[in-house]
């Protein structure tokens, strides 16, 4: 397994509890434009959560009456996941274990951004082809340049990330999906971009 990854899931595993916690302190999900607006465009029910963490954000698209599939490769998050009752499983998003045309969404936040830049083109393609015809994704990434592994001292362990700009991230997309609409957020230092896609 590759260092970048090899650290990446070390530092879930190891922090799952104080990162979990630290997510959740950071949004409000009821006052998030972004939620609503995934749910509006979606035809139908069933979604892909992809990169869950400890599964917030699915536990809320079940409440909203959504069929969701988590999936992510920290196994405890996904035991935290387990202990809210979301349908949840360990999988690497580089290896999607799906059947084609599952999900009429995927819900894609700060998952993508743990993806190599050489990388990130087989992944959009796996993403393509899980997605049903017209089927929404939902991309959240942070804005920068380059891709390093990253200490966080807090925690005592570091985590790998991709950063991008804008036009850069869309060129990986414009071959199979339409932009449906585009968003920038500010949360602290950090500037998310936020991309709705519809599959072509």
């Amino acid at each position: 397994m590759e260092k970048y990854k090899r650290e990446t899931i070390n530092a879930y595993n190891k922090n799952a509890e104080a990162l979990s916690k630290k997510f959740k302190e950071l949004i409000d999900l009821k006052r998030r434009y972004e939620f609503q607006r995934f749910i509006d465009l979606l035809s139908e029910k069933d979604i892909l959560d992809l990169g869950c963490g400890a599964g917030d954000h699915s536990d809320y698209f079940v409440k909203q009456g959504l069929n969701v599939i988590c999936i992510d490769i920290s196994k405890e998050m996904i035991k935290l996941c387990n202990k809210k009752g979301l349908n949840a499983s360990v999988m690497d998003i580089e290896d999607l274990k799906f059947t084609p045309e599952s999900f009429d969404g995927i819900w894609a936040v700060t998952s993508l951004l743990h993806i190599p830049k050489t990388k990130i083109h087989l992944v959009i393609d796996k993403l393509y082809q899980i997605l049903k015809k017209n089927g929404i994704l939902y991309v959240c990434v942070k804005e920068g340049e380059g891709e390093r592994l990253i200490q966080d001292m807090v925690l005592n362990s570091q985590r790998f990330f991709s950063f991008w700009r804008k036009e850069e991230l869309l060129k990986m997309f414009d071959k199979n999906f339409h932009l449906v609409e585009y968003r920038e957020a500010k949360l602290g230092h950090t500037n998310f971009l936020q991309f709705f896609f519809r599959k072509q």
